[in-house]
């Protein structure tokens, strides 16, 4: 299946492309920031700068999608670039309305937010107004905008389009980056090491070229740190997110603080295998012996009926996917690798990107990018400025429709095949909690290193073998190849710190089940509630409607919990 995405437009030569990033440019420049001291002009001012946003967005979405799938394509590159500088051009036009919002005179500010016809957009109003003391001159703003084109979005985008042409070779055939990690979970040890190999010697052999790019967009955000005023490298992040710095720094701590259960799961694991330690080729080895086979259309089915049982207008909405052509399946030449959901705009729809591999893996990240597309499509209720999903609840119904998927899989299983079920899980865990904790302390030693100088290839390698370390103890038996492994982990290039928000997500997901599990078919429209609120309000507030608190101590207490009885039930 090949999506299709003429909802957008037809092909890059449509007409209406041009047409949109016209108007939204005209839309931009027409917009006086003086309607902010008129209350009852400004709802007409903030329609019509959703409407620039909208015009402007529209042509980036379809160029990036239609960009994702032939990465070699020279029509393809020249279109995403073509349409990033149009989009920047735009944002540039917003940039005075953006900065008097945001530096607005309080008493003038407060009109907004009291004003009846503003009350949609209580909650925009009040995280512009977060961004004031970090907000530069106009002049100012529209440099950094255009420093993007040439900082983090080129490198983004030559690391995509670098890395898209990695090829492997494992046996007599020649693989994509998505169909050689896919087989580190193959029954066969050989093939394991051999795919080990060959990923991560090739990591290991261009890590010279990617250090490059993870060094210069660290600079770059160093670069925004210092020109806003941020004191704390996880500052932004944090007002991005709605939350403290040091509710960060507890998500880390505590995570920590549980490594010891990452390393029993792994020595169990060893045991299982025959061995006295876990060796690096088997941390994805599967448990059964034979390797599953679980072709797309079994997926989609796993997916939908699991859907369905929890709710049937969740089921509804993912069908669509399917039978609209929302969805972009498998792996091919050319093609980014990974998967993700693009969330579209309230007005359009959002898009699936997979690199399907036929197994039990990729039927999970089919659940979970899917639960991203059904947050997306609730979302659309709401209107452009409060559209979208904030971080700490971006990944909450991805992760929440894996666990529904696994629900079903368990009743259809042994109980052999139900342990082999939860050790899934765990791992699961593991790599959804702990390596992104792991990642994000790997990000934030890399990021601070970088401020005295440029790092060697050497000297990441030193860092992540450092925090790999710390992660999984004694229990797992390293080659030198897999210290290369953070050159490919696209979110240090695309982001930044987002590799936290999993982490954060999960443990969201784990209170939210248990809530589920304790109030049934009653617990359902409050979790409608949270994927249809969008960002109309604070994370925290939108989870309170639903019982859960993350500010409490208690939060974190029940998600590792939560954990260790899963690790108590294996061992």
């Amino acid at each position: 299946m090949e999506w299709d995405l003429s909802d957008l437009y037809l092909s890059p030569e449509d007409p209406n492309l041009e047409r949109d990033l016209a108007e939204a440019l005209n839309l931009a420049s027409s917009l006086d920031p003086k309607d902010l001291l008129h209350p009852s002009r400004a709802e007409g001012l903030f329609r019509r700068y959703e409407e620039a946003l909208e015009k402007a967005y529209k042509p980036l979405n379809y160029a990036s999608l239609y960009f994702a799938t032939r990465t070699q394509d020279p029509v393809a590159k020249a279109l995403l670039d073509r349409v990033r500088n149009r989009y920047t051009e735009v944002r540039n036009r917003l940039v005075p309305l953006e900065v008097a919002l945001r530096k607005l005179p309080e008493e003038a500010f407060q009109a907004l937010l009291e004003h009846p016809s503003l009350a949609d957009l209580r909650h925009f109003l009040q995280r512009q107004r977060a961004y004031a003391p970090h907000t530069l001159s106009e002049r100012e703003e529209e440099l950094l905008n255009l420093k993007g084109l040439v900082g983090r979005s080129a490198w983004s985008q030559f690391y995509t389009e670098y890395t898209g042409r990695f090829r492997f070779r494992v046996g007599e055939r020649e693989l994509t980056e998505m169909e050689v990690r896919a087989l580190r979970r193959d029954p066969d040890p050989k093939v394991r090491r051999e795919a080990h190999r060959e990923l991560y010697g090739k990591l290991m052999a261009e890590a010279p070229t990617l250090s490059a790019v993870f060094n210069a967009v660290f600079l770059d955000y160093l670069q925004d740190l210092r020109l806003r005023g941020y004191r704390h490298p996880l500052e932004p992040v944090a007002l991005r997110d709605e939350v403290e710095v040091k509710d960060i720094e507890a998500l880390l701590e505590a995570t920590r603080a549980h490594y010891p259960l990452v390393e029993a799961y792994y020595r169990w694991k060893a045991r299982r295998l025959g061995l006295e330690k876990t060796p690096s080729p088997d941390l994805l080895a599967p448990l059964a012996k034979e390797k599953p086979k679980v072709p797309f259309e079994e997926a989609q089915d796993l997916v939908l009926t699991a859907f369905h049982r929890f709710s049937p207008e969740v089921g509804r909405i993912a069908r669509e996917f399917f039978e609209k052509r929302w969805i972009d399946a498998y792996p091919r030449p050319g093609k980014r690798g990974g998967a993700f959901c693009s969330g579209g705009l309230p007005s359009t729809h959002p898009y699936v990107l997979l690199n399907h591999t036929d197994d039990l893996d990729a039927a999970h990240t089919l659940a979970h990018e899917l639960g991203h597309g059904v947050h997306f499509y609730l979302a659309r209720k709401q209107r452009l400025l409060n559209f979208g999903a904030s971080t700490p609840l971006a990944e909450t119904a991805s992760v929440f429709a894996e666990i529904l998927l696994d629900d079903l899989l368990l009743e259809r299983l042994s109980p052999e095949e139900r342990t082999l079920l939860l050790a899934e899980r765990v791992e699961d865990a593991i790599n959804t909690l702990f390596r992104q904790v792991m990642y994000t302390f790997f990000e934030r030693r890399s990021l601070e290193a970088r401020r005295e100088a440029a790092l060697s290839p050497e000297a990441f390698h030193g860092i992540w073998q450092e925090e790999q370390g710390r992660l999984y103890g004694d229990a797992v038996e390293w080659t030198e190849l897999d210290q290369a492994a953070w050159a490919g982990i696209p979110h240090f290039v695309h982001y930044r710190f987002y590799t936290y928000s999993y982490a954060l997500g999960y443990l969201v997901v784990l209170a939210l089940y248990g809530k589920y599990q304790e109030e049934g078919k009653a617990f359902v429209p409050k979790y409608l509630g949270i994927l249809e609120a969008g960002e109309s309000q604070s994370p925290k507030e939108i989870l309170a409607q639903a019982g859960v608190d993350l500010a409490s101590e208690a939060f974190f207490q029940y998600g590792f919990g939560v954990l260790e009885s899963w690790l108590k039930a294996l061992l």
